[in-house]
C-alpha cells in the first residue's frame, strides 16, 4: 500500500525543476477537477437558460393574445403568454388566498374557477382585496354571473413557500380561505378539473381588484456566481497540484 501511495505517475525534468506526480494525488484530483468543472459548466448553463427565459418572457407580455387552445404544452414556454378567454365563473366557490402582502398591508388574492367555452376549467387570478379588521371579517367578493369574455396572462400556481398551518380546514363556508394554491388539491374539493395553470386577470377587466403583475426574477446572476466559484475552485485544485508536485532539481 506504502508503494502505491508513493508511485509516481512519470517524472518530467523541466530545466532546474521537475515535475514528478503520484499515481494517487494526480487521480484524486483528475476526479475531483472533472466534477467541479462540470458543476461550474451546469450552473453556467443554468444562468443562460433563465437569461433566454426571462428575455422571452418580456417579449411575450406584448404580444396578440391567442386563445387558449393555442398555448403550447411546455411550462416554459406558456409562462406569461397573454390569452383571451370566453366562457362563466363557478360563481359559488371562490378562493382567498391568505398573507398576501402589498405596501405592508396584509389582504388575499381572489381566485375564481372559470369554465371556459372548450370545456376546460382555469383557476383566475381576480386580483388582491385588504383584509378585514379581523381575520374573520372576510372580504365580499362580487363573481359576474355572465357569460363573459376577457384577457389575461397564462402563469404558474404560486409556490407554497413556509407552510405553517392546514390548507383547507373542514366546516369552512365559501369563500374559502387557503393558505397555498394546490390545483390537485381543489380538483378534489371541487369535484371538476382544473388546467394546471392559472391566469392573470388582464388589469383592463371590470371584474377582478387590486392587480400588479409580479416581476419575475430569474435571477441568472446567483448561478453565473456560482459557476465562478466551481471555476476558481478548480484553478486553485490545479495550482496547489502543481506546486506541490513540481520541485528544484537538487542534483
Amino acid at each position: 500500500m506504502k508503494s502505491i501511495l508513493h508511485a509516481r505517475l512519470f517524472t518530467l525534468n523541466i530545466g532546474s525543476f521537475v515535475f514528478s506526480p503520484g499515481i494517487v494525488p494526480s487521480i484524486v484530483t483528475v476526479v475531483l477537477l472533472y466534477i467541479m468543472l462540470s458543476l461550474g459548466q451546469w450552473q453556467a448553463g443554468k444562468a443562460e437558460y433563465k437569461r433566454n427565459l426571462q428575455q422571452k418572457i418580456e417579449e411575450r407580455k406584448n404580444l396578440q393574445p391567442v386563445g387558449i387552445n393555442e398555448i403550447p404544452h411546455e411550462m416554459d414556454e406558456r409562462l406569461f403568454l397573454p390569452v383571451i378567454i370566453d366562457g362563466v365563473y363557478d360563481v359559488e366557490h371562490n378562493f382567498l388566498h391568505d398573507n398576501r402582502i402589498i405596501n405592508g398591508q396584509a389582504g388575499y388574492d381572489i381566485y375564481t374557477p372559470f369554465r371556459m367555452a372548450n370545456g376546460d376549467t382555469i383557476l383566475v387570478n381576480r386580483g388582491w382585496v385588504v383584509q378585514g379588521r379581523t381575520r374573520d371579517e372576510l372580504p365580499l367578493v362580487e363573481t359576474p354571473v355572465d357569460t363573459i369574455g376577457f384577457k389575461g396572462l397564462i402563469d404558474k400556481p404560486p409556490s407554497k413557500g413556509v407552510v405553517l398551518a392546514d390548507n383547507l380546514h373542514s366546516g369552512q363556508d365559501w369563500p374559502m380561505v387557503l393558505q397555498y394554491v394546490d390545483v390537485t388539491e381543489l380538483e378534489q374539493l371541487l369535484g371538476y378539473q382544473l388546467m394546471p395553470v392559472i391566469l392573470r386577470l388582464d388589469p383592463n377587466a371590470e371584474h377582478g381588484f387590486h392587480r400588479e403583475l409580479p416581476a419575475l426574477k430569474l435571477d441568472s446572476a446567483k448561478n453565473t456566481g456560482y459557476a465562478f466559484q466551481w471555476y476558481a475552485l478548480s484553478a486553485a485544485l490545479f495550482g496547489i497540484y502543481m506546486a506541490v508536485n513540481v520541485k528544484r532539481r537538487t542534483d
